[in-house]
């Protein structure tokens, strides 16, 4: 049997799911840049999965 809080945590989660998706889709190209350069990835990392070179990924980064 299912108890409140987890009933309580699987709705809150449906609720915001939702609202996540539509953030991470509007965000910018240069806005998804910056965030993985906070997260820590190498400029090489980003130039490949953004299929750019490096240098592109930077430029985009600052706009």
């Amino acid at each position: 049997m299912a108890t409140f809080t987890c009933i309580a945590a699987w709705a809150i989660a449906l609720l915001l799911l939702p609202a996540l998706i539509l953030i991470w889709a509007s965000e910018s190209r240069g806005q998804r840049i910056r965030r993985q350069r906070r997260q820590g990835r190498t400029w090489a990392w980003i130039a490949e999965h953004h299929h750019c070179s490096q240098s592109t990924a930077r430029r985009w980064a600052t706009c």
